[in-house]
């Protein structure tokens, strides 16, 4: 068992790779006729840096921090040579992290997408407002969800550590 969750964690930070690049591809659909206007939504911050922030931080904590999550799992059981204290911690840290690297993000994303869209159309701030309030308290939540993840994750990590290696 002491390579599964770091294989867990590299699956899922290659899926978030895929997504990411098929998001990226999105910005591409503009060329063939199919207006998003994705690139002018980001060039036109205010609102529009919503969706800048979702994407990158997709690419950061789906991409780049699952993987590094999956490396600490892999240092921790393999190369330290310790049991992993708890499968449940692991399993909880997994699944709340990626809900709240996929919740987070891609509402962060919707809003700038929606509200970079609005302000396109010449909408003024008081009418983009009340169609993207409601996203604000469900990313907040996420995050705090990813916040419970690390903490369940770092926790897992530390307890580990503090084991005896295994022969």
């Amino acid at each position: 068992m002491s390579e599964v969750w770091c294989k867990r964690f590299v699956v899922a930070s290659v899926i978030h790779g895929l997504g990411i690049a098929i998001w990226s591809g999105l910005f591409l659909l503009d060329r063939i006729g199919i207006t998003l206007n994705m690139s002018r939504i980001i060039a036109g911050g205010s609102v529009g840096t919503w969706f800048t922030l979702g994407y990158l931080l997709y690419f950061i904590t789906g991409c780049v921090g699952m993987g590094v999550q999956g490396a600490i799992y892999y240092f921790v059981t393999k190369l330290s040579k310790r049991d992993l204290y708890s499968e449940k911690l692991a399993l909880s840290h997994f699944v709340l992290m990626n809900i709240a690297i996929v919740g987070a993000t891609w509402m962060l994303a919707i809003v700038g997408f929606k509200g970079g869209t609005l302000l396109l159309e010449g909408k003024t701030a008081a009418e983009i407002h009340p169609q993207i309030v409601m996203y604000v308290s469900p990313i907040g939540y996420c995050i705090i969800v990813g916040v419970i993840a690390a903490i369940i994750g770092a926790l897992n990590a530390l307890m580990s550590f503090a084991r005896e290696p295994a022969d």
